[in-house]
Order: structure tokens, then C-alpha cells, then sequence
């Protein structure tokens, strides 16, 4: 509570605030003013209840003696005492007077007001968003701002709905936390029920100086959706994906990332990359600009270890040295975007601007996901747990964690438990809340011991208590990657603490890979024993783990159902290539590239068949067609030196 400082008596200034006068009761604040041969004591009691005081400084009890000033009223506020004595500033000593009419300017010490007390905490948590440019629906910049809303705040900051951070607190601390404490929710309380006053303007702090256009300066590389997106002006929320090329003629390492949504409609987005051309092929299929949905191609993947997303009031950082991650020549960025309609149709152009560096990265992060398929939920089931849990090889730190899950999900954790010792807390989210997902990252590396067991626990409630739930009476809910469906879903990223540890982290990476792909494709099997797609994922699971003979038999299977697929065609030409069936391998590549002429992976393997052929000319042609549409690729490059140098009388 403010106790006064900074109030005048006339114009003179404060001379000494918190001394305590002699035996003074504890909890009486004193604060002496200057005025000339008058010293003026301000005693406040910071107790509850009501409450007189003596004129005394000895105080002989409640209640005895002049220069009573105010009690407390009925909310337990801090009442002011002035109690007037003679003789030097400072002096506390000789007889009491009677309580003078002291002209005290400004307001009741106590009254919350806007400009001393609410601004600050408006421009720091609130104005980041609700000011012009920013995502949000209106601005909250002036006192006038939030006095009109004044009720509609109380109530979303009451439930913790605004600022939007759903983590609870108490666990692990968390970079760029918007959580309002206690304290600053119950002085906007206060502020209302006393009549939300304005206050002295010589209280309002500045206006915080935003920093316009871009926020780490100007990017190396800008790209921006080349056609804009129309947005309609009704309707249920959009989920699409944009497909933005990146001009680079060799690998870059990207120390930065900022993305300007260029419209308030959009919620969140998630930064994948697609080196292959898949998602720019969905996207020429779509009538629209991008496509719709949540379902990317296998290929669009964000970078090694990390997690590449924007939320509104999220402000862009820079990677540490040595963390950078790396960009692939001629690859694209694909942006998956929740959109929220607005009333009015709008073009929705986002772009983004990358800030790279010439440093490789000497450390990278990885990435291990947690997810559960085994998500059935019957209709008025409150209580539906799903868990899974991984265990770490080696002694690692923890740097982030990014849960997922769609709107039946009522309580997300995160936990660590370290041998011999309780389960430890990392991550709590009491009410999950699809519209406000995001990654978290700790303020801190945690620090984990080999054997750690990192584990997820979600609760989901399929009922009517459940306010999120879309469907009113409830339906009957399984896995799948659509929103009307459900998932339960936790990304860690880890750092290790040395090349060994982090090989065999990524061993735990994709084996647990490895098993999320059998898992989800079996499930898609057991909905549909005819999904060939599904089929030629598990072929690729085969194939990783070395097992040709399975993988041959499900893709040959996968093709009687649909030969159309160039991608099955391309793999069942990799499982020949590997038995050394060259013929049959280039026909297999030769016919994925009838399929789809861009296959450019199956244009490099027709011409790694031919040169083990001994079809140098044949082979060297495939080459330079793979590099005259992808100048950087590396293995094009490396194959193409090999036709060179096999040539007769080449230099080897």
C-alpha cells in the first residue's frame, strides 16, 4: 500500500518517511513534513479492524487524547492520523495541541487511483497487446479506456482469462510470464469499489515507448506472403496453412525469428519448414491461397530441437551464440495460423523477417515428444486420464516445454521425478485453453540427472460442465488431428551437456518417433484397414529399422490399393535400391517422377541407379536437373562429382 510518500504540505518536500517516534506501537508508519516551526505527524495503522489513536507519542491507549483524524472504514483500508506538535521539524517531543485543519494536498492515503497505482500495471501487462497495430479487439491506454471496460476487466482478470498466461504459479519460473499477482488484481478490485478516481495527473507515469516496425531492427531477409489470404467476415474459426518461399542460394543460420501477423484476426501461429516442395504442392491444390486444416505434410518440420511459434504479446529474442539453427537453401517456411473472424471480411498478409548470423551453431537442442493415441471419450466422462512418460540417458538440462490438446483437455502437467526423490512439478496448467496454446520456456535451464523420467498427465472432460466443450449434449471423442477431435501431446527441449549425450538423446528422439508413427498409423488402420497412406507410413518405420522384407511387402500392398502414390512408388524404389535391385529401383523412382515431376528426391535416386549402372551419361543428366531446381542440394552435388570423376581418364 502507498503510505503517503511524495504528498506536500504547501510546497515543501518530505523530510523523514518511516521513522518510528520513541515507544510508538508497532504498525504505525510515521512520516514527518516540514512546515517552517510546525512539524506535522502522519501516522498510519496498517492493521484490520477499526481503530482510534493517541495524540501521544507514547500513545497511552486507544482512543485517549486529540488529533484523531480518520479510523479504518469497513474494507479494513488504512485510516490517517495528524497529529500537530510544536517546536522544530523533526522534534517529536512536547505537548500535544489540539488536531489542526491541515491542507493536505492530493488524495486519501489508501485510495487507489489510476494514474499512480493501475497505469503501470496497464502499460506493462495489458497495453502490449491493446494498443494500435497490436492483435487485440480494443486499446487500453488511457484512463478513459479502462474505465468504460472497468467491469468487463474485473472480470476476466478475477478468473485469470486475461492476461492470457495459463500456466499456475508456484512450479518452475517461466520466461515472459503475464501473470497479474494477487495483489495487482486486488487493486484493480479496490480501485473500483472506491470510484475508479483518476487521480493526479503529476502521478501518471509515461507512456511506455513501443518500438515501431521492426522490434530486433531490421531483418536480414523479409518474406511475405505473396498473395493475400480473404478472410471472411463470419463464420467458425479458420485453421490454414501458408506457404512463404525463402530466396537463399546457400544454408543460413537463423540466430532470430519475427513475425508480424499484419491483421488483429490472428490468433497464434506455428513456424514449420519444408525442404521437400510437399506443402507447396498442397498449397496448388487448395482453390484459395495455402490450405486448410492442421495436417502438414511429414516433410514440414520445425529445425532440430526447437520450437519456432508467435502468440499475441509475445515479444521476438535472440538465440544464444552457438544455438542457431539452420535454413536450407531454397526451402519454405510453412505458417500454420489460427484465425478468429472478426465481423468484417480482411486480408490477412503476414511476413516475416529472419536475422541471421555467420556462426554455425556448436550446440544444438533436441526435441522428444510425448503423445498418447489411446484418447476414447465417451460422452459425460468427467475424469479421462492420459499419461506417458520418457527416461533420459544422460545428464541434461531442460530448457522448454511445449504441451498440446484441443478443447476437451481440463488440466495439463508436466513433471520430472530424479531417482530417490519426489515427483517434482515443471509445469501446471489448471485450465488448459486451445486458443491460448504456446511453448514455455524456463527462466533457467533445469538441471536433470541421468535417469530423470520426464512424464505427462492430462485430465479431459467430455461433459456439460466443461465450458469448452464443442459439442452441446456431448459426442463421443477419439484421437484424430482435426479440432473436433483430441489429442494429448508434450514436446520437451532438452540441451545436452556433450556431443555423446546428445547422440544418444537423439536415439530417444527418434525411437520415440519411430513408435508415435506405428502408433498413429496403426490407429488410422484401425479406422480405415484400406488407408493406404497409413500403410506406407508403417513401411517407412520398417525400412528405418532395417527391416526390407516388411517394408517391401506393406508398400507393394499399399500400391494395389492406390498406384497413384508417387511418395510409396519413391519408397519402394529405396527398399530395391538397398537390396541392390537396380532396374527395378530406377523404374520405381522413374515412375514416382511420372507421378509427380517435382519428386526431386526420386530424380537424385533414378540417377544414383544409373551411375551404379554404369550409366554415367543417364545419371549425370538427373543430377544437373536436381540442381538446376534446387542449386544447394548437397547430395546432388556429391553424386554429380562422383559421375565426374568416374568418367575415363577423370582425375580421381
Amino acid at each position: 500500500m502507498r503510505t503517503g510518500c511524495g504528498s506536500r504540505y504547501g510546497s515543501r518536500p518530505v523530510l523523514a518517511v518511516g521513522a518510528r517516534l520513541g515507544s510508538a506501537r508497532p504498525g504505525v508508519l510515521v512520516v514527518l513534513l516540514a512546515a517552517g516551526a510546525l512539524a506535522v505527524v502522519v501516522a498510519v495503522l496498517v492493521m484490520r479492524g477499526r481503530f482510534a489513536v493517541s495524540g501521544s507519542e507514547s500513545g497511552p491507549g486507544p482512543g485517549s487524547g486529540p488529533g484523531v483524524g480518520a479510523g479504518v472504514d469497513d474494507r479494513g483500508e488504512a485510516g490517517v492520523v495528524l497529529v500537530a506538535t510544536s517546536g522544530a521539524a523533526g522534534s517529536a517531543a512536547g505537548s500535544v495541541a489540539p488536531a489542526a485543519s491541515v491542507p493536505v494536498r492530493g488524495e486519501a492515503v489508501g485510495m487507489v487511483t489510476f494514474n499512480r497505482d493501475l497505469a503501470p500495471v496497464v502499460y506493462a501487462q495489458c497495453a502490449p497487446c491493446h494498443r494500435p497495430g497490436e492483435t487485440a479487439p480494443f486499446e487500453l491506454l488511457t484512463y478513459e479506456d479502462v474505465r468504460k471496460r472497468s467491469a468487463t476487466i474485473l472480470e476476466v482478470i478475477g478468473s485469470r482469462y486475461m492476461p492470457p498466461w495459463l500456466p499456475e504459479a508456484g512450479h518452475e519460473p517461466l520466461l515472459d510470464e503475464r501473470r497479474l499477482t494477487d495483489e495487482e488484481i486486488g487493486l484493480f478490485r479496490r480501485w473500483v469499489d472506491g470510484g475508479m478516481p483518476e487521480g493526479d495527473p503529476a502521478d501518471l507515469p509515461p507512456r511506455p515507448r513501443w518500438t515501431e516496425g521492426w522490434v530486433l531492427g531490421t531483418p536480414d531477409l523479409v518474406v511475405k506472403l505473396e498473395e493475400a489470404y480473404r478472410l471472411p467476415a463470419e463464420g467458425a474459426d479458420v485453421y490454414r496453412n501458408f506457404i512463404l518461399p525463402v530466396p537463399t542460394k546457400e544454408r543460413r543460420y537463423v540466430r532470430a525469428f519475427e513475425f508480424r501477423p499484419s491483421s488483429r484476426a490472428v490468433h497464434h501461429a506455428f513456424l514449420r519448414i519444408d525442404g521437400t516442395g510437399q506443402s507447396r504442392r498442397m498449397d496448388a491444390k487448395d482453390a484459395e491461397v495455402g490450405f486448410g486444416g492442421m495436417d502438414t505434410p511429414p516433410a514440414a518440420e520445425t529445425p532440430g530441437g526447437y520450437f519456432l511459434s508467435w502468440q499475441p504479446g509475445r515479444q521476438p529474442s535472440a538465440l544464444p551464440p552457438g544455438l542457431a539453427w539452420s535454413l536450407a537453401a531454397g526451402a519454405d517456411v510453412v505458417l500454420l495460423m489460427h484465425m478468429q473472424l472478426r465481423g468484417r471480411e480482411e486480408l490477412v498478409q503476414p511476413s516475416i523477417g529472419f536475422y541471421f548470423t555467420d556462426q554455425p551453431p556448436t550446440n544444438t537442442p533436441v526435441k522428444i515428444g510425448l503423445r498418447s493415441y489411446a484418447i476414447d471419450i465417451p460422452p459425460g466422462v468427467t475424469n479421462h486420464v492420459v499419461e506417458e512418460r520418457v527416461t533420459l540417458p544422460v545428464a541434461s538440462d531442460l530448457l522448454a516445454l511445449l504441451p498440446h490438446a484441443h478443447y476437451l483437455a481440463r488440466r495439463v502437467e508436466a513433471y520430472a521425478e530424479v531417482p530417490g526423490q519426489p515427483r517434482r512439478m515443471l509445469l501446471v496448467i489448471p485450465s488448459w485453453d486451445f486458443n491460448w496454446q504456446s511453448d514455455f520456456r524456463f527462466a533457467r535451464p533445469v538441471p536433470l540427472p541421468a535417469g530423470t523420467t520426464l512424464g505427462m498427465r492430462y485430465v479431459y472432460d467430455n461433459s456439460t460442465n466443461n465450458v469448452r466443450n464443442p459439442n452441446q449434449p456431448p459426442v463421443h471423442v477419439k484421437f484424430g488431428l482435426q479440432t473436433r477431435d483430441e489429442m494429448g501431446e508434450l514436446w520437451i527441449q532438452l540441451l545436452a551437456r556433450d556431443e555423446a549425450g546428445r547422440d544418444r538423446l537423439e536415439t530417444v528422439a527418434q525411437m520415440r518417433t519411430l513408435k508415435a508413427i506405428s502408433e498413429l498409423n496403426q490407429f488410422k488402420l484401425r479406422e480405415n484397414p484400406r488407408d493406404a497412406e497409413a500403410m506406407a507410413e508403417l513401411a517407412k518405420v520398417s525400412l528405418t529399422l532395417g527391416d526390407l522384407s516388411r517394408a517391401e511387402g506393406v508398400l507393394r500392398l499399399a500400391l494395389e490399393l492406390r498406384p497413384d502414390l508417387d511418395d510409396v512408388r519413391y519408397h519402394l524404389g529405396l527398399v530395391l535400391l538397398q537390396q541392390n535391385k537396380l532396374t527395378e529401383a530406377e523404374a520405381e523412382f522413374l515412375e514416382a517422377l511420372r507421378l509427380n515431376p517435382d519428386h526431386y528426391q526420386a530424380r537424385n535416386n533414378a540417377g544414383l541407379a544409373c551411375l551404379r549402372l554404369g550409366r554415367l551419361r543417364e545419371a549425370e543428366a538427373h543430377f544437373r536437373e536436381v540442381l538446376r531446381t534446387r542449386p544447394g542440394d548437397a547430395i546432388a552435388k556429391r553424386n554429380l562429382e562422383l559421375v565426374l570423376r568416374s568418367r575415363p581418364g577423370a582425375p580421381r
